[in-house]
């Protein structure tokens, strides 16, 4: 299965963050470039532990994912992340920041 997950990019302090609501995944760095990088790499442990501990469906239906009736899980809407995430309404709420998406394959 193949999805593109939300990653918004701030700062906060002196910090650069790459938040992913629909994961509640975070990478930081001092930099913008090393953000991303670091959340590539929390995304690929989780992956990588969820597929090998068997949790990776219980997971992302605890973060508010939902199991169609064709078995595939589709990723919240912006409506239920905005419910359920204290950081995702924070970080909206900012002035600056940005959007990109991270394309993955499950």
């Amino acid at each position: 299965m193949g999805l593109e997950l939300s990653v918004f990019l701030f700062k906060d302090g002196e910090v650069f963050n790459a938040y992913c609501p629909e994961l509640d995944l975070v990478g930081c760095d001092y930099t913008s470039e090393g953000a991303r990088k670091s959340f590539d790499v929390a995304l690929s442990d989780y992956l990588e532990y969820t597929l090998e501990k068997g949790t990776l469906e219980q997971d992302l239906l605890e973060h508010g994912w939902r199991k169609t009736k064709s078995g595939d899980v589709t990723k919240p809407s912006a409506s239920t992340m905005l419910r359920r995430s204290r950081q995702f309404r924070s970080v909206l709420g900012m002035s600056e920041f940005s959007k990109y998406s991270v394309p993955i394959k499950i």
